[in-house]
């Protein structure tokens, strides 16, 4: 009933827009469509929907630009001889949207927010462990008053780390550490206060001032941000829409000028109409194959079914040149050993299409041309046409190319996520985008125990030279740890099956949408957008 309800207020939105999204004389305003809820809790949020949001309404120490990131709520950093000690001088011009200014208080107070355990941030450990205490204070060992991080004074914050970190200045990029006002946050449990217009206190570039946590958000240029003059954007109207092919109607008629999700059937159409725009993402598409399973618990199977894909097949034939065919795990757009070099450049081509190879390590396995092999199911969300297109790719070829016998489940998203939380799938599709521009973040899912690590991979190699590589110093050292990671994962181990790195795809038209442009994580800097309506 629930999702028939939102459909019906989604198609009730084709013929009446609400009248926040009027465009008054002279007012730069976008209107854009994105999926449902998405959270602005800067916590709580693990989704690019509500990164997206959280960027316009909140600035951090850094930003990230066209090109990589630069300091933004900071003017210096200076760091301690040991790189154990980074001390912040912040803006003195910068305010909250309210006029109060914007101290390292309230960078202290949101860092010790993200590590109490009282708050339950979904990034706690994952983040909290490069702050001194930050893991201790998680794990309810200390208290959180004693995190590595003070206020010297108004505008110098000093931050201690647990361990050298010299890539902690592009992890400061992520929005759980933005600041935030501590008299705005209400904890009970909801995160509700973030949809609250009047808590909605914040620092960046917009401020939020309507909001429908099922129908629309309000997004306006702040009056008090330092660097308003450099705001094309008057005003962004975000519609909720939770139906792709509703936001591509809206998009087509002109009811808004901005899409980020759209049926993919639809991909071609859209190229030949103009709309469709993508740039690289730092994302990839992978295959979490459960390693507890039987049969998909020897690492020489798992290998055989990655080594029979034929990815550039895939990528450009199948999925219409939208995806990039991964050659490893980690893509490109990942520094390397130095400032000009890049991760996978360096790293190279770890696999390749082997059929030959493929049948003898599923043979040496003991299951020649996949006799006694169990059933594969692979399981996936029935919501995207890409999907049913890959999986009955890889149905074909691993059963003409290996001999097994795989059958397809598509089923609702929600039941999906269920099964893979639980690893009650055998296989089924994944996509992880870094949140920071280092080729660390892209591998840290698949250290034993992380949450995201639905296939329950494991390895001893694989935890030893990630862990090592995020307090090493010499830099690179520290990528040939990385890259040591990266194929004990795909190549030794084969603990995930990557097939591609995905594209961040926007649909606009360049006859309404101009100057449009897109930084170095592939997100459109909205607040660039110039409306020509």
């Amino acid at each position: 009933m629930r999702r028939l309800l939102s459909l019906v207020v989604a198609a009730m939105l084709l013929f009446s827009l609400m009248p926040a999204a009027a465009l008054a004389e002279g007012e730069n305003v976008l209107t854009l469509a994105m999926e449902t809820q998405p959270n602005l809790d800067l916590h709580w949020n693990a989704g690019s929907t509500g990164a997206l949001l959280q960027n316009q309404m909140y600035e951090g120490l850094y930003r990230v630009t066209e090109t990589g990131f630069e300091l933004a709520g900071a003017t210096s950093v200076d760091k301690s001889e040991d790189g154990l000690t980074w001390t912040y001088h912040l803006r003195e011009d910068a305010v909250w949207s309210d006029g109060k200014p914007v101290t390292a208080a309230d960078y202290v107070y949101s860092m010790q927010r993200l590590v109490n355990p009282e708050v339950s941030s979904i990034y706690m450990f994952d983040y909290g462990q490069f702050l001194k205490n930050g893991t201790k204070i998680a794990n309810k060992e200390m208290d959180v008053s004693e995190l590595g991080v003070k206020a010297v004074d108004d505008y110098t914050l000093e931050i201690q780390l647990e361990d050298v970190c010299t890539f902690f200045d592009a992890i400061l990029c992520y929005t759980t550490f933005f600041p935030l006002r501590a008299d705005m946050v209400v904890e009970d449990g909801t995160g509700y206060w973030a949809w609250d217009v009047s808590r909605s206190i914040t620092n960046g570039p917009m401020i939020m001032t309507a909001c429908d946590e099922d129908q629309e958000i309000v997004l306006e240029k702040n009056p008090t941000y330092y660097g308003k003059d450099g705001v094309k954007l008057d005003k962004l109207v975000v519609k909720l829409i939770d139906d792709s092919n509703t936001t591509l109607q809206l998009l087509e008629s002109g009811e808004v000028d901005m899409i980020m999700t759209y049926p993919s059937e639809e991909t071609e159409r859209l190229m030949t109409d103009g709309y469709y725009h993508s740039v690289p993402a730092l994302s990839t598409n992978f295959l979490l194959v459960n390693t507890q399973k039987d049969g998909l618990s020897d690492p020489r199977v798992r290998k055989a079914l990655s080594l029979v894909i034929d990815r550039d097949f895939l990528a450009n034939v199948l999925l219409l040149g939208t995806k990039t065919p991964a050659v490893s795990y980690v893509g490109s757009g990942f520094p390397g050993s130095t400032d000009e070099a890049d991760f996978r450049s360096e790293g190279g081509d770890l696999f390749a299409t082997d059929v030959e190879q493929a049948k003898a390590l599923l043979a040496e396995a003991g299951y020649p041309d996949g006799a006694g092999f169990p059933v594969i199911e692979c399981s996936y969300a029935n919501n995207s046409a890409d999907y049913t297109t890959i999986f009955e790719y890889l149905q074909a070829t691993w059963e003409e190319e290996l001999g097994l016998t795989v059958t397809l489940s598509p089923i609702e998203k929600a039941t999906m996520t269920t099964l893979r939380d639980n690893g009650d799938f055998d296989i089924t599709p994944q996509a992880w985008g870094a949140d920071y521009m280092d080729a660390s973040n892209m591998l840290s899912i698949f250290v034993t125990g992380n949450f995201i690590n639905a296939g329950r991979y494991s390895s001893e190699a694989f935890d030893t030279a990630y862990t090592k590589s995020l307090t090493t110093i010499d830099r690179a050292e520290r990528m040939q740890l990385l890259h040591d990671a990266e194929k004990t994962l795909v190549l030794d181990d084969c603990g995930i099956i990557p097939l591609y790195h995905a594209n961040s795809v926007t649909l606009f038209s360049d006859s309404v949408c101009t100057n449009v442009r897109f930084n170095a994580n592939g997100k459109v800097i909205l607040t660039d957008v110039v409306v020509t309506k």
